[in-house]
């Protein structure tokens, strides 16, 4: 059985427009992987689903961490991601220091294009120092294998071969795969394990649990089977689907079939309550699931921090007990989406991803 989700704690004052000062927050557990129930996701600071103003990356961070969120998660694919992460922290690195947080980024995937993959152990050793340097950091402690699904099963063993060389030597303290095809992370696991004779020690995949598709809770325990103890769910709002107020990126791939059921959604949702924002539906439903460790959320900047902190708070608060509101939406919507549920889009041709 998956290890229970723990509670993220909300500091005093998070729903209040002055809130009290929090106090210096505490140093991350080093024998152990420690990180919070809510993963940081900063893709959203290369502003790829939405602009952001240059102050909001440092304010978005402290308040993480004050609240409780004590992992970021990046990536070079993820345009200046990690140079503007690394920058936020540094601002904050006297009240907010290295030892109070985790950093999670990725290798071998660096643009859209064919070109830019580059699974060589000679890059992934390289990617990681950039990284490093990026971040101000002389150690990383999660680097996942990116999007996997892209690249020969002998090329994922070259570059996670390279990442369990990298924790022997202390850069890296946990090595992951991340992708999206579920049936393909699972017939890749066993190959690495036999080939490298060594287990993973993470494993983080997106849009499979979220309010139009749920496949994720049927691999689970295939996962678990293989020896995976720590698994990441990212992406609940589906990379910018489930929004009611912000348009859905242009490049998205989900067929235009479920784009327009989801557009029915934000109909019923505002419905139900007018100005209700179908992310909040959204989030709300995986938060719910406590079947990964981890839940990866983009987030923009502190008010979305905290708001993402408070619906967390909102729904353990109501394991066991019924939310009247929140049950009635969501079960409108699912219906809506039913035919989608166990769905995964095709991945795009690596040159028009």
């Amino acid at each position: 059985m998956p290890t229970p989700v723990p509670q993220i704690p909300l500091q005093a004052g998070t729903s209040s427009s002055t809130p009290t000062p929090s106090p210096r927050p505490s140093a991350v557990p080093q024998d152990r992987l420690g990180a919070s129930s809510i993963i940081y996701g900063t893709s959203c600071f290369a502003q790829l689903y939405n602009p952001i103003k240059a102050h909001w990356p440092a304010e978005a961070c402290r308040r993480a961490i004050d609240l409780g969120i004590n992992t970021f998660d990046t990536s070079p694919y993820y345009g200046n991601s990690e140079h503007v992460l690394g920058k936020a922290l540094a601002s904050i690195a006297s009240t907010h220091p290295r030892e109070t947080y985790y950093l999670s980024t990725k290798v071998g995937r660096y643009g859209p294009k064919k070109v830019e993959f580059d699974y060589s152990k000679e890059r992934v050793r390289e990617s990681v120092e950039e990284s490093m340097r990026r971040m101000h950091t002389d150690y990383l402690d999660i680097v996942y294998a990116h999007d996997v699904e892209f690249v020969s099963m002998d090329r994922a063993v070259e570059a996670v071969g390279e990442l369990f060389r990298l924790k022997a030597e202390g850069k890296i303290k946990y090595v992951g795969i991340s992708g999206y095809p579920l049936p393909y992370l699972l017939a890749l696991i066993p190959v690495l394990h036999e080939r490298l004779n060594q287990k993973l020690d993470i494993l983080l995949t997106y849009c499979h649990y979220n309010l139009h598709n749920t496949l994720l809770q049927d691999y689970v325990v295939h996962f678990r089977d293989l020896g995976i103890q720590t698994i990441w769910n990212a992406s609940p709002l589906s990379m910018g689907l489930l929004r009611s107020h912000t348009a859905c990126p242009d490049w998205h791939p989900a067929p235009q079939r479920l784009q327009a059921a989801v557009q029915d959604c934000i109909s019923i949702v505002d419905k139900h309550s007018q100005g209700k924002d179908l992310a909040e539906v959204a989030i709300k439903f995986a938060m719910r699931w406590q079947g990964c460790e981890g839940l990866v959320l983009g987030m923009s900047n502190a008010e979305e921090v905290e708001q993402n902190v408070a619906w967390w708070e909102q729904v353990m608060a109501s394991q066991g007990k019924r939310d009247e509101e929140q049950e009635k939406v969501e079960d409108s919507v699912k219906r809506r989406l039913e035919e989608f549920a166990k769905m995964e889009w095709a991945s795009p041709p690596i040159d028009d991803c």
